[in-house]
């Protein structure tokens, strides 16, 4: 009998990036498998699915999933489960296995749990002691590095034996955008992410103002909006940088492997991240990358990126000079190359296998 997996497929059709993207493209790869499971797609909530083919990607593999949606607010689920005893595994058809894409959402009865942890908050923050929580509650944990398999080690206590190192795709881009060449012109710089103090786009824009009038770089281009957008936009306003800014802050996704691919530079200055999918996917096209040392990134990226260390105050000349010399860097064919060979080894394809040979072991194991 071929194993029977329920997916949490409701974020994979109404979100773009993040957890949306990875429910989508785990989900395509894995129903081109040769031994494909039958996958369960949960679509329990009210949002508006604004996700469809051709981005999912799943049109003649129908044989291979089920698609089971009901536009309800999912606070009913949890009614229901409080009520009955039912969960999201029983509403997708009494699966063995549930893999969940959110932490705290849907309610599951009686399936084996698992969930890919992509972010981890702050030691010893509020956050940090609930997610520690929320996750010894949860059977089996995926991670896409193994920095962050020995941070739910040590920081939660949570055996080896219940975490699995699965690393992610980054593929997905280059299959988008198949044409594409090298930057041309005075070098850009592209900054992905939602605006929030901690990606220091702030720093980010006074340091592109002294290399744009030094005329080491031509543009810089944002994508993404955020909590902090009004404040970001009162300091772009006032910038003397202003109109060679390019401010997307209502990406549209389609848009973002061209910005990517015709950027000499990404700065991805982000803390927490556990995956480093986003600098990867910026290697797929030779791009090359300045980021933050150590965890996911530089065990993904090696000596092929260039690290800047964001976690406490910035300062900006040091900035600078570290965006400078990723500028000098990044033509160099040699170095692109490398950088596209790093993002090769990185397939949605070896992602689902491994992912889908864990299910199976799980299931035997039960």
């Amino acid at each position: 009998m071929s194993l029977r997996v329920g997916i949490d497929y409701l974020p994979a059709v109404t979100h773009w990036p993040g957890v949306g993207r990875y429910a989508r493209e785990l989900v395509r790869a894995l129903v081109r498998l040769d031994e494909a499971p039958l996958l369960s797609l949960f679509e329990f909530g009210a949002e508006a699915r604004t996700i469809g083919e051709p981005a999912i990607g799943l049109e003649g593999f129908e044989a291979r999933y089920r698609r089971r949606s009901v536009r309800l607010p999912r606070r009913a689920l949890h009614a229901v489960h409080a009520l009955t005893g039912l969960g999201a595994d029983s509403l997708a058809g009494h699966v063995p296995i549930f893999h969940r894409i959110l932490l705290d959402s849907p309610s599951v009865a009686r399936a084996v749990q698992t969930l890919a942890v992509g972010e981890l908050p702050p030691r010893d923050s509020s956050a940090d002691h609930k997610l520690g929580t929320a996750l010894t509650e949860l059977d089996h944990l995926f991670v896409a590095s193994r920095h962050a398999e020995r941070e739910l080690h040590e920081r939660y206590g949570i055996s080896t034996d219940r975490i699995h190192f699965v690393s992610l795709g980054c593929d997905h881009w280059r299959r988008d955008l198949p044409i594409f060449g090298a930057p041309t012109g005075k070098p850009d710089l592209i900054v992905l992410g939602a605006i929030r103090e901690e990606r220091r786009q702030l720093e980010i824009l006074r340091a592109f103002e002294e290399l744009e009038a030094r005329g080491i770089v031509g543009r810089l281009v944002l994508v993404g909006g955020g909590p902090h957008s009004d404040s970001f936009r009162a300091a772009l306003d006032r910038s003397p940088a202003r109109e060679a800014v390019d401010w997307i802050d209502s990406p549209v996704e389609a848009d973002l492997p061209r910005l990517v691919s015709e950027a000499s530079v990404l700065v991805h200055l982000s803390r927490g991240e556990e995956t480093a999918v986003t600098p990867l996917e910026a290697f797929s096209f030779g791009t090359a990358v300045l980021t933050n040392p150590g965890g996911a990134f530089e065990e993904a990226l090696g000596t092929a990126a260039h690290y800047f260390d964001s976690s406490s105050d910035v300062d900006v000349t040091e900035l600078v000079k570290s965006i400078e010399l990723a500028v000098e860097t990044a033509p160099d064919e040699g170095l692109r190359a490398k950088r596209q060979a790093i993002a090769a080894e990185y397939t949605w394809e070896a992602s689902a296998r491994r992912t889908a040979r864990i299910w199976r072991e799980i299931a035997t194991g039960c």
